[in-house]
Formats: C-alpha cells, sequence, structure tokens
C-alpha cells in the first residue's frame, strides 16, 4: 500500500521515509551556505564608505553630499572676484570663456587715407582704406593691447566692443620691434581681461583663440586647439620673437586677440599665421606686458641699440669661411651709433664688455643690460684681426 506521497512503505514504512527527506534538506542546507559565503561579502564591499567601514544597507546622504565637496577638481578652482578677474566652473570651459572673456576681446579697425596718381592724366585722388584687427581689454580705464602692425600708419583707430557698438581709440604708444601696441578708450562698464602667467604654460594644455578673423563679420570667433609647443624662436622680418606655439586657428583679424587657457586667463596674444595649417603663433603675457606698462608710462619703449642689421655665425658658416663665431653686421644704419664708431658690413662682433658673445639673443641680452647713452666696448673682428671699440648706445625706432 502506497502512502499519500506515493512512496511504498516496504518493511519500515515511517522509518525509511524520513532518512530520505533529512538527506535532501542537508543537501539544500549546504548549498545555501556556500551560496551565503560568497554573495555576503559582495554585498559588504557595495554598502561600505570610502574609510572602509560597514554603514548599513545604505548611504546616509550626508555622506554623499560630503563626498562632492570634497572634490579635488573643486579645490583646484580660483577664487576670484574682482571685475577683471573670471571664474571657470562648467564642465566644458571653452562655453564659460566664450561668454566670460569674448566680451574683453574687441574688433579694431585702422582708417587711413591714400593720394593715389592716375600714371595717364596726372591728377590725384584720395581713397580711404581700412585694415581690420582685434584688441585685448587690459584696464578698467580703456586701455587696449594688440599688435602693432594692427594699428600702423593709422590716421583714425575705431573700436567695436561686444555687441556691436563702435568707439573711437586714441594711440597710446607702440612698439614695431615687439609688434605691441597700446590704444585707449573712454568708455564705461567694460570686460577686463585677466592675464596669466604665461611662464606656467605647459605643453600640451587647451588652449582657445579668440578674436575678428578676415573682419568684423566674423567677430568674436572662437577656436580650440592645445598649446603646440612653448618659448619658439621665430624670425619675423628683421626682429626675432619668442612665441607661443598653437594649433588653434588664427587667421588674418585674429592679429591681437587672445590666446586663452582653461582658467579663462590670457596666455599669449595672437599675432603670427603660417601658410602651413595648425602653426599658430601667440606672444606670451610675460613678454607683452612690461611693453605695455612702459608704452602706458612713456609712449615709448627706451631700448638701446647701435643701429645695425644683424646675422648669426653658424658653424657651418664657421667652417666653410673660417671665420669666429658671434653676430655678423649685415648693414648699417646711416650716422647711426656704429657708423659714427666706425663699423662696417661683414664685420663680426665676439664680445661685449668682454662677454663673448655667440648669438643674437647674447648680444641683445648684454646691450640691454645698459641704458640709451651710455658708452660700452665692443671687441670686433674683422678680415683675420679683432680690435676693441667704443660706442655710444643709442634710441632704436620703435
Amino acid at each position: 500500500m502506497n502512502d499519500f506521497y506515493g512512496f511504498d512503505e516496504g518493511p519500515y514504512p515511517r522509518r525509511g521515509g524520513f532518512w530520505k527527506y533529512a538527506a535532501v534538506a542537508l543537501v539544500f542546507l549546504l548549498i545555501g551556505a556556500l551560496g551565503m559565503y560568497y554573495i555576503i561579502p559582495d554585498i559588504g564591499k557595495a554598502i561600505r564608505n570610502s574609510e572602509g567601514k560597514d554603514v548599513g544597507t545604505t548611504l546616509p546622504d550626508k555622506t554623499v553630499v560630503e563626498k562632492d565637496t570634497e572634490d579635488p577638481a573643486s579645490e583646484a578652482l580660483p577664487a576670484l572676484g574682482s571685475k577683471g578677474d573670471l571664474f571657470i566652473s562648467s564642465d566644458n570651459p571653452v562655453i564659460d570663456i566664450a561668454e566670460k572673456v569674448g566680451p574683453a576681446i574687441v574688433g579694431i579697425t585702422n582708417k587711413s587715407i591714400i593720394t593715389q596718381r592716375d600714371p595717364f592724366w596726372g591728377s590725384t585722388t584720395e581713397r580711404e582704406l581700412e585694415g581690420y584687427g582685434s584688441g585685448i581689454i587690459i584696464s578698467e580705464e580703456g586701455y587696449i593691447v594688440t599688435n602693432n602692425h594692427v594699428i600702423d600708419n593709422a590716421d583714425e583707430l575705431v573700436v567695436i566692443l561686444k555687441g556691436g557698438k563702435e568707439v573711437k581709440a586714441t594711440l597710446i604708444g607702440s612698439d614695431s620691434i615687439t609688434d605691441v601696441a597700446v590704444i585707449k578708450i573712454d568708455e564705461p562698464d567694460l570686460t577686463v581681461a585677466k592675464i596669466g602667467d604665461s611662464d606656467k604654460v605647459l605643453q600640451g594644455e587647451l588652449a582657445i583663440a579668440i578674436g575678428n578673423p578676415l573682419g568684423h563679420t566674423l567677430a568674436g570667433t572662437v577656436t580650440v586647439g592645445v598649446v603646440s609647443a612653448v618659448d619658439r624662436e621665430i624670425t619675423y622680418g628683421q626682429n626675432q620673437f619668442t612665441m607661443i606655439q598653437t594649433d588653434a586657428a588664427i587667421n588674418p583679424g585674429n592679429s591681437g586677440g587672445a590666446l586663452v587657457n582653461s582658467n579663462g586667463e590670457v596666455i599669449g596674444m595672437n599675432t603670427l599665421k603660417t601658410y602651413a595649417e595648425g602653426l599658430g603663433f601667440a606672444i606670451p603675457t610675460n613678454v607683452f606686458m612690461p611693453i605695455v606698462e612702459e608704452l602706458i608710462e612713456n609712449g615709448s619703449i627706451q631700448r638701446p641699440g647701435i643701429g645695425v642689421f644683424i646675422r648669426e655665425i653658424t658653424d657651418e658658416i664657421v667652417e666653410i669661411y673660417n671665420y669666429p663665431k658671434g653676430v655678423g653686421i649685415v648693414d648699417i644704419a646711416p650716422n647711426g651709433a656704429a657708423d659714427k664708431a666706425g663699423l662696417l658690413p661683414k664685420d663680426i662682433i665676439i664680445a661685449v664688455e668682454g662677454k663673448t658673445i655667440e648669438t643674437i639673443d647674447e648680444l641683445k641680452k648684454e646691450i640691454n643690460k645698459h641704458k640709451v647713452g651710455d658708452i660700452i666696448e665692443f671687441t670686433v673682428w674683422r678680415n683675420g684681426k679683432t680690435f676693441v671699440t667704443p660706442i655710444k648706445l643709442q634710441q632704436l625706432e620703435g
């Protein structure tokens, strides 16, 4: 006879059935215990706080808030408050920079009148020309820094503010050697750019260019890239510049605009673009700001010189022509300091005040230790012979 569950009673109907149930229960108990052993540690890890302490099955709201406020990225943001300072807080800093730095970057129109002569009839006519560039507002008083080539030969200067308002500007001073100029407008409630420390700029960091490429119709254009290199030595015309290189798009009209870092600080003034794509250059702030201060104070730069056009004597030239290492004179300004001292083209300057000179930068550095009007000794090589001559330093045109 079968019991209720269908098992045959056999000779021991109650006793045999009990042990079967007990064995099945024991197997399931062991499986459950093993499962809990492996599952519980993971649950425990999931509910521990940053100190490794068990805080229960849920995290208190207070713990979440404290974690957010202790975010290192938040602590790194500068606490800026004055009118000329900026506070960049967006996850995408370019958005904040475009909004907060953009109004400090202006357009500049250079208006000039030229006289044209008709080659056939001989009559003359006057025609107005316009050039375009950008500038950076650097003070509440309305001082604006830009490139010298933006304002060069202007009969009238007009500044275009954010929103399109046009304001006449006055030239405060300019320096062609460093390609820096300062102009001024009288306008209330100006947005002032924050000037950063260009000595802290690192290769690879974010770089944002703001300016007016191709004229005022594209005013306030923002382009983004990186700092491709720092301390690039670039020769432009007769002058040598130390530049920040960037791949942020820079085009004609961007000259005088700002190169900005991720904190919203101006680290350079956009100046040059090569024909190669992705090669733009900016004058570092620590280079142009001392020039700006002297231009505001004096209207010009008191820079000593001797009135020569020069080139470096490279190792290759030394090997081929057996010249000494130094700085060669290519040409001499008439009635300049070098001309009056009797120097000639093809002379090579090899020392100043007894200090050996091998590069243009070394020559400039030694001359700039002195003032206009000082008389200093130059050691010069000419046709295989050396001699020392005193030269009275003159004011360089700029």
